[in-house]
């Protein structure tokens, strides 16, 4: 009688979402943007780079989090 673990694999691809995704192209990484210091060592500068579009952010909170809609002004005309 075989003794131990087992399980099956449909439960090992359980899909999930999470809302921390790119707001531009929907990838769920980032990594940190590194650069030389002068003395020619890698550093992080404080930005993320998208790992689907590539795009740059300042904050990755700025990654993730949905553009605010500008508000509606209508012109105002004389009249």
């Amino acid at each position: 009688m075989p003794c131990g673990w087992y399980y099956s694999d449909s439960s090992m691809a359980t899909p999930y979402k999470t809302i921390y995704k790119c707001r531009d192209c929907g990838a769920t990484s980032y990594q940190p943007v590194m650069d030389r210091a002068p003395s020619g060592a890698l550093q992080a500068t404080g930005q993320y780079r998208c790992t689907g579009c590539r795009n740059i952010f300042a904050t990755i909170r700025d990654w993730w989090q949905p553009r605010r809609l500008t508000e509606f002004q209508p012109n105002s005309f004389p009249g």
